[in-house]
């Protein structure tokens, strides 16, 4: 028998912003290389009544970055000019915290071990060994892959007051999969427990700070936005996101 502590990452449902028609959403799915960081804070692991464990768990995300293209518009030409400025979308370790649980293990000694799995409760890893249950604090780190779905778009602000309006360059990060986090512990006798925390569910999403882009270079009329992953690999290939009447 086992007694579970918790819900793993669920399905969720989520509906993406309306925008108006002139917004053109640019969104690539993506493989994201994660990691989740984990503390277990044990404390009386000889008592009577279990030991006291406190969880504290969270996902480390790796960069995304967005390639933001001025291009020249000139039918047949197989190079046109253009300028190309790299912004940061998810910044490098961004972090996905969730709230410390705590709770009581199994009196008499046990060993732990852990496994992350998705949403349909497909593991993520195999499952690690943390060894026995005792007083003091353990911290690991596991890495996985995470589906996700990056999103930005260009969108105009102010032009209030015969003031021009600016560009700005926003947005957002989805999760496609669930990620929950699953830790066991295996007592010498008895009954095992099982301590399900939900790190991401399907549609968790993330929103980033808005940057301005500069609005009027001459002869380049079209901004075309680009993603790039950690290794500055493209993720997809290049889309129109605004175009400027000249």
């Amino acid at each position: 028998m086992v007694q579970r502590i918790g819900a793993s990452a669920g399905m969720s449902g989520w509906r993406a912003a309306t925008l108006p028609v002139s917004e053109r959403r640019i969104g690539m799915s993506h493989t994201m290389p994660a990691r989740c960081q984990l503390w277990l804070r044990i404390v009386g692991a000889q008592s009577a009544a279990g030991p006291q464990v406190s969880v504290l768990a969270s996902l480390l995300l790796s960069p995304i970055h967005v390639r933001v293209i001025h291009r020249a518009v000139r039918p047949g030409d197989p190079h046109p000019e253009e300028i190309a400025l790299t912004l940061p979308l998810v910044p490098a370790n961004e972090q996905l915290a969730r709230p410390s649980r705590t709770f009581r293990g199994p009196a008499g000694g046990s060993r732990i071990s852990l496994q992350l799995f998705d949403h349909e409760r497909s593991p993520l890893t195999e499952e690690r060994e943390l060894g026995g249950c005792i007083d003091g604090i353990r911290e690991t780190s596991v890495s996985l892959l995470a589906r996700v779905h990056p999103a930005a778009w260009i969108s105009p602000r102010g032009g209030h007051s015969g003031t021009e309006p600016t560009l700005r360059l926003e947005g957002e990060l989805v999760f496609v999969s669930g990620i929950g986090l699953r830790v066991w512990f295996r007592p010498l006798a008895g009954d095992a427990v099982v301590v399900d925390i939900a790190l991401a569910s399907v549609g968790t999403t993330l929103h980033f700070a808005d940057r301005v882009v500069e609005r009027g270079l001459p002869g380049l009329p079209a901004i075309l936005l680009a993603f790039l992953d950690a290794e500055s690999t493209p993720i997809g290939r290049e889309r129109l996101a605004h175009l400027r009447e000249e």
